[in-house]
């Protein structure tokens, strides 16, 4: 992998931490879209981006952390709980059955009506409690098969009930990162590679970098409607070489 190719990578992989548009699904098709060469070790290296893009949330949210009630970190632990139980099984089992282009790009695309839609849903609820919290928490869960989007899934669970736009995005961000900081580290710890560190020192930085701009920013429905369109923008691409694919085999 070149290092702009990482580069670019990271810098995606940071917006989509944000934006809810997946980070795995990005970091799978757009290199199979663009014929791009793959890391070395595709999973340290997807790890790496995601300790990046923590770091940077984490910065660019550092008040709001420092400023959380003891309820609020409650219901942000609890959360947490189901999609960290869930994990080791969910992920590796999930990933050889969806994690195929085609499988991927339907779920982008379908994920990113549902987000779509749910954000025009008025709001009435303006603070998450145990209720809209245990949805964010299962929704977590089914964000598991690539191209749903962790952000994205809570995001669209916190919305369908009628919480505010403003403290669902913030809610979906601060539970994001104990899950996806837990297991990039975990990931890290475990890897056994360790010649192929060149894509990781450029695309982790750069990651964290666009990840912690973004986030110091609330997304408006302007935004939201984009993050649709470019999910259904790249299903579309997937599905068009996919097809082209299975003429040349005819």
């Amino acid at each position: 992998m070149r290092p702009w190719h990482a580069a670019v990578l990271g810098g995606v992989q940071g917006a989509a931490e944000v934006v809810p548009v997946s980070s795995s699904a990005q970091l799978s098709l757009l290199p199979w879209l663009l014929r791009w060469p793959l890391a070395a070790d595709r999973t340290t290296f997807a790890a790496g981006l995601h300790a990046g893009s923590c770091l940077g949330i984490a910065v660019a949210l550092r008040d709001e952390i420092r400023s959380l009630d003891r309820r609020t970190t409650v219901l942000l632990v609890l959360s947490c709980v189901p999609a960290a139980a869930a994990g080791p099984l969910a992920q590796q089992a999930v990933e050889r059955r969806l994690g195929r282009p085609g499988p991927t790009a339907a779920l982008l695309a379908a994920a990113g009506v549902a987000l779509w839609v749910a954000d025009r849903r008025p709001a009435t609820v303006h603070t998450v409690g145990p209720g809209e919290a245990s949805a964010a928490a299962l929704a977590q869960v089914v964000a598991f098969a690539p191209g749903v989007s962790r952000f994205g899934a809570t995001l669209t669970a916190l919305r369908l009930l009628a919480v505010d736009r403003a403290e669902a995005q913030r809610f979906s961000l601060l539970m994001s990162l104990p899950i996806t900081a837990g297991a990039a580290g975990l990931t890290l710890a475990h890897s056994g590679r360790r010649n192929d560190v060149g894509p990781l020192l450029v695309g982790a930085p750069v990651a964290a970098l666009v990840a912690g701009l973004l986030a110091s920013r609330r997304a408006s429905v302007r935004r939201q409607a984009a993050a649709a369109v470019y999910r259904l923008a790249v299903a579309a691409a997937v599905g068009v070489r996919l097809w082209n694919e299975r003429k040349e085999l005819v």
